[in-house]
């Protein structure tokens, strides 16, 4: 009878026009279209889309954070607050010990997935219980000023998050992003609320800022354990301490990459050289073009099971197209956000950060060359150059740290993001080239296997 239906409908006249009814199937179309795109199917579109969605709205809320922070707390109780998370994240870098790289290497379409999770979450609990306690202990060599017992608190969260790390990886390996998304929002939702309660009813204090981030930093542990149901039985430790060996190649390389990433060496110097303001200041303009990563961040999230699974030659494709995409994206909202920060910054986050406004537009290239950086390096873990690729980052890392110690004494906060942006920079072309040519390779040589061993 439909069939019918349908046959009548065709040999019927167009009464009302057809530019009428061609509207209507394109619209049509078109809301079938954007349904498709933003339902939870298997499509990389589909996937980061919903994954920049959340990333974006994760950030919002991290802005909202931001913003009681620097209004209530002012540039000194910013820098703080800054220097007391980038303590606590450096010891989550030096807890997970880069296992997720591990885990790229040796997924091998999952054969592996029960035990590289157990062994994640071991490895993850145990390094960063360790971390977190050698961080406290040299911490007043690189933090004099510290309020000790809330550095305590922010190290409590350390082991938890180092495991949260290596359980992500391994949700990222199944392609099970809208878990890691829905996790990313409740623990932003944690963290930006019951500061802005506490805001409201006048009891909003750098204790309470730095609790609330130990907290949420935490929550998505209970969420991953639940859906990955890690067995501690499965541990083998055999792969874990060939884990370790590879991950101990690529770990210095990674502990560089957060220094330049989240300009954890910019603040540290700040804090040292000028002051906590200086630091506060510097940090809001971190914030701010932040948001200019999260376009990247999707991209570089739902590529990488194509890159960790599929063979070299599909790999390079997909890190191509991804590349192009990124810094594409990431280009036009540095721009964007450069373009609006006189305005935004002063009335978002008050006259007192000003200041921040330069600094955030000399950082745009820099993270606009970095999301470049991250995806081809996702690639280049394949070739088992783990010495290589960390020569790199070190290198960039130290051409940071003497720009750095050369331009803050004159310029502040200016000087760190200039030397960040050069960092940057040079760490994304040395990368991005070293990508062509081991593409170009896989392309021309059938012997590519030699080019996915783990080891090397």
């Amino acid at each position: 009878m439909e069939r019918n239906q349908r046959e009548a409908a065709r040999r019927s006249p167009v009464r009302h026009g057809t530019s009428s009814a061609n509207t209507s199937s394109r619209l049509s179309h078109g809301v079938l279209f954007i349904r498709a795109l933003l339902s939870s199917g298997a499509s990389d579109t589909a996937r980061t889309v919903q994954t920049a969605a959340s990333q974006a709205l994760r950030l919002l809320l991290a802005t909202g954070t931001s913003i009681l922070i620097a209004r209530y707390l002012q540039p000194e109780g910013r820098g703080l607050y800054a220097m007391i998370v980038a303590m606590a994240s450096g010891a989550v870098v030096l807890g997970h010990f880069t296992v997720v790289y591990t885990q790229i290497a040796l997924w091998k379409d999952g054969v592996l997935s029960r035990v590289l999770t157990a062994n994640g979450l071991l490895l993850g609990l145990g390094l960063g219980s360790a971390a977190a306690l050698c961080t406290f202990a040299v911490s007043p060599l690189v933090f004099p000023n510290r309020p000790a017992l809330l550095l305590a608190v922010a190290l409590a969260s350390v082991p938890a998050v180092a495991a949260i790390t290596n359980l992500r990886g391994i949700l990222t390996l199944q392609a099970r992003v809208d878990l890691v998304n829905r996790a990313i929002l409740i623990s932003g939702l944690i963290n930006c609320v019951p500061l802005a309660v506490l805001a409201v009813l006048g009891h909003f204090t750098l204790s309470a800022v730095v609790v609330m981030w130990a907290v949420s930093a935490a929550v998505p542990l209970p969420l991953y354990l639940r859906a990955l149901r890690p067995n501690l039985g499965h541990v083998t430790w055999e792969l874990a301490r060939r884990q370790l060996s590879l991950a101990g190649r690529h770990h210095i390389g990674v502990i560089a990459q957060y220094f330049l990433l989240w300009s954890a060496a910019d603040v540290l110097l700040l804090n040292i050289l000028v002051s906590s303001s200086e630091a506060g200041l510097y940090s809001v303009a971190v914030v701010v073009i932040s948001i200019a990563r999260v376009p990247a961040d999707a991209v570089t999230q739902v590529v990488l099971p194509r890159q960790a699974s599929s063979d070299v030659t599909a790999s390079g494709v997909a890190t191509a197209r991804a590349l192009r995409v990124s810094l594409l994206s990431s280009s036009v909202c540095a721009g964007l956000l450069a373009a609006a920060s006189p305005l935004l910054v002063p009335w978002v986050f008050g006259p007192a950060y000003q200041r921040s406004v330069l600094p955030l537009a000399i950082l745009g290239p820099g993270v606009t060359a970095y999301a470049s950086a991250r995806l081809a390096g996702q690639y280049l873990i394949r070739l088992g150059r783990p010495l290589s690729m960390s020569g790199i980052t070190v290198g960039a890392l130290v051409v940071n740290v003497v720009l750095d110690l050369l331009l803050i004494p004159s310029w502040g906060a200016a000087g760190a993001a200039l030397s960040s942006t050069i960092a940057y920079s040079l760490l994304a072309f040395i990368e991005v080239m070293w990508f062509r040519r081991a593409r170009a390779s896989a392309t021309e040589s059938p012997e590519v296997s030699r080019l996915v061993s783990p080891s090397g």
